[in-house]
């Protein structure tokens, strides 16, 4: 399934110009996918861009070639982010896909599988999107799909508490399968009680943001209006303008 051209142009209208130049150039070697297409889509505050464009070497290769400044890189285990546009931009050369079929595969809810990307044989601009992705967008609803791949153990049950925060609901066998992500990687050797196994669970949870962790969305207050957005925000009617 493809996102109704009216949303791709949504989407390239709110990426950098640079971002947009270089994607032309590399046309299926960089593949946008994630949280950006969905927060364009439902006018929700962009926190960042994800960009799926091969291993560390090929990221930081079309990062420099970005921004032109391998000091402005910033770089972890699981991607290389450029923080000088609007709107921060990552690399993510943790997982790497060979088509953008895999990319949105990889993605734990159906609401964040869709990819954009420049197709150079057609020149055009092409996507693609799970089945179910206007469907439970539009119900604000959280199926998790239970991915293959090496994953931060909590990680998944930390976005059900964010997307709760922003209105999302999650229907109670995708929840149980979030808890069963997590308590997998739990040996029952490891722990004699109940404390013991949320001291493990609190541990693992910590360690998908150890930095962020106090400051993480699920502390913070719910959206007061119907949407989940702040009043008087309209993200899709802004568009970035490079400086």
């Amino acid at each position: 399934m493809h996102l109704d051209t009216y949303d791709i142009s949504f989407c390239i209208r709110r990426l950098p110009k640079k971002l947009k130049t270089l994607m032309m150039e590399h046309g299926e070697q960089i593949i946008i996918a994630g949280g950006f297409i969905r927060s364009v889509i439902t006018g929700e505050p962009i926190s960042d861009i994800d960009i799926f464009a091969g291993d560390k070497e090929a990221s930081e290769k079309l990062a420099i070639e970005l921004i032109n400044n391998k000091k402005e890189l910033y770089k972890t285990d699981n991607a290389i982010t450029i923080r000088t546009f609007k709107i921060p931009i990552q690399f993510i050369h943790r997982w790497v896909y060979d088509n953008p079929i895999d990319v949105i595969l990889s993605f734990d809810f159906s609401i964040c599988q869709a990819a954009i990307w420049y197709n150079k044989d057609k020149n055009k601009w092409s996507s693609q999107c799970a089945d179910s992705f206007y469907s439970d967008l539009a119900a604000k609803r959280l199926v998790y799909l239970s991915p293959i791949r090496n994953e931060d153990a909590g990680g998944s049950l930390l976005r059900v508490l964010k997307y709760y925060q922003r209105g999302y609901r999650i229907p109670l066998d995708s929840f149980g399968a979030v808890l069963a992500r997590l308590l997998s990687t739990v040996s029952s050797d490891t722990w004699a009680g109940e404390k013991d196994l949320a001291t493990i669970i609190t541990g693992l949870l910590i360690e998908v943001d150890p930095a962020g962790f106090v400051d993480h969305e699920a502390y913070l207050p719910a959206k007061n209006n119907e949407d989940g957005r702040d009043e008087g925000y309209n993200e899709r009617d802004m568009e970035v303008k490079d400086d």
